[in-house]
């Protein structure tokens, strides 16, 4: 149910709420687990009809917030019938179809692609301003909600910490080595290397013409450049895949190598086919055409030749095995022919001393995350398929995956990712798109973002006129 949320006891203080009250609502990150019925229609009846209302009274509010959304061509689509973006925005609707006066939202965009998140967040401020319901995010990424938000406040060990409105906090975060890492990226570049007198934070335009002051004194550090050729290890040739004989080509003649030491980042929006593409390559999928050769070898009917590649699914808790973190360090060294780590060199190596005797179905999804890409790494596999590796992680945790994979991909893995984070795609060899079953040829960072209008990060779209190839705030630098 999305109403009267209640986890966990309050040890000290009060929270002066009736726990049935129905005047808070509730709208998780994980797009998947909310919906309990087969479609959205069914899902807002079930809601209303366990509130006491009438089949008239229901009839019109589903009219009212179907109309309200623009979801009336959803409301008869099955779950499976409908994109990340579509069932967000269904769960949004169905937490403020009972009218609450408070609106929770625990990183409700982080698993949409860019351009659905940001209707998500427009679509709550819409909520917030027309509707005066008052809303309360929690966030790791501020790249976009910034905009929409009154005050923020910055939680610590429990506590709150720092609170003010946007711009003080801001402003305070930059001071703060830890937290300077949480700012938009067009906020940091600005607060590098300027006099600080703007209020932030500062849209698209305000950045661009600040840099067409400061043109002048910086350069850009990123430059479009091909890399050298490597060994061909995954090679794949007109791919094809659909669930069923009449349905359409999830996957439509796709065509593309991998190369030793050498990292590949898809994106595209929720829904196109991206997850698919891994668990088809990885063989939990087999295509109805085309083929797959590792190290020269067709893969197909030959399972064994997997063991030495890793996948990490989009629920990470999949993967566990133990009921504990040190257990499943533990089970995985004991996997291992040569282990010359002990498992708390490797807790201690990643930073999870600190969570080794926590069950893995406990620790927050980001914590999952992390957890589940350090035991991808202790298997050595020659190739990483990573599906939505950052969804949950906050700033610092994606700087030290970076710092991981890096290391990975020097010893000549390879890494193979989807991802809707194009701040974190900027850090891989390769990008394409993949969209309507199609992929687009894999081309480097630079020249895939740059001449995108949409899907491309903010820097690129607020600076390209002045530095086209800067992707980053730390692609600019001072001469």
């Amino acid at each position: 149910m999305k109403n009267g949320l209640v986890v966990g006891e309050v040890i000290d203080g009060a929270i002066n709420i009736d726990p049935s009250d129905k005047s808070i609502s509730y709208l998780s990150q994980f797009v998947d687990n909310q919906m309990i019925t087969e479609c959205a229609r069914d899902e807002f009846n079930f809601i209303l009809e366990n509130m006491g209302y009438t089949e008239n009274q229901r009839h019109v509010k589903i009219a009212e917030v179907a109309s309200y959304f623009g979801i009336v061509n959803l409301l008869d689509l099955t779950e499976k019938e409908l994109s990340g973006g579509q069932k967000q925005l269904i769960n949004l609707a169905a937490a403020l179809i009972t009218d609450p006066k408070i609106l929770l939202l625990d990183e409700p965009t982080s698993q949409l692609d860019p351009i659905a998140a940001e209707k998500i967040l427009q679509m709550v401020h819409k909520v917030n301003a027309e509707l005066n319901v008052t809303v309360i995010l929690v966030e790791h990424s501020l790249e976009r909600n910034v905009f929409y938000a009154n005050k923020m406040a910055i939680i610590e060990n429990g506590t709150i910490i720092l609170e003010n409105n946007v711009d003080s906090v801001l402003k305070a975060i930059f001071q703060n080595d830890f937290y300077k890492n949480y700012l938009p990226q067009i906020d940091r570049a600005y607060l590098e290397f300027s006099q600080k007198d703007k209020s932030l934070p500062l849209n698209n335009r305000q950045f661009n013409r600040i840099l067409n002051d400061y043109q002048n004194q910086l350069t850009c550090v990123r430059t479009s450049s091909e890399l050298a050729d490597s060994k061909k290890v995954l090679k794949v040739k007109n791919l094809s895949f659909k669930f069923d004989f009449e349905s359409k080509k999830i996957i439509d003649n796709v065509n593309f190598t991998l190369k030793e030491g050498r990292s590949y980042c898809l994106v595209g929006p929720n829904g196109v086919g991206k997850s698919t593409l891994i668990r088809v390559i990885s063989q939990q999928l087999i295509q109805q055409s085309g083929s797959i050769k590792l190290n020269n070898v067709n893969v197909k009917n030959n399972h064994s030749l997997f063991k030495n590649i890793f996948i990490l699914p989009q629920n990470p808790a999949l993967l566990f095995v133990s009921d504990t973190v040190f257990g499943e360090i533990k089970f995985q060294l004991e996997q291992k022919e040569e282990a010359n780590d002990t498992v708390e060199s490797i807790l201690n190596r990643y930073g999870l001393l600190d969570l080794k005797d926590i069950s893995p179905y406990d620790l927050s999804g980001g914590q999952q995350e992390y957890l589940s890409l350090i035991i991808g790494l202790i298997k050595s596999p020659q190739i990483l398929f990573l599906d939505e590796p950052t969804k949950g992680l906050d700033p610092n945790i994606i700087l030290k995956v970076n710092d991981l994979l890096n290391d990975y991909l020097k010893n000549g893995g390879i890494v193979f990712a989807n991802s809707h984070d194009l701040v974190f795609a900027t850090n891989f060899d390769y990008v394409s798109m993949m969209f309507d079953g199609k992929l687009t040829t894999f081309q480097t960072t630079s020249d895939f973002f740059k001449d995108k209008f949409f899907y491309t990060t903010e820097i690129n779209k607020a600076s390209r006129d002045v530095f086209p190839d800067a992707l980053v705030w730390n692609d600019l630098r001072n001469k």
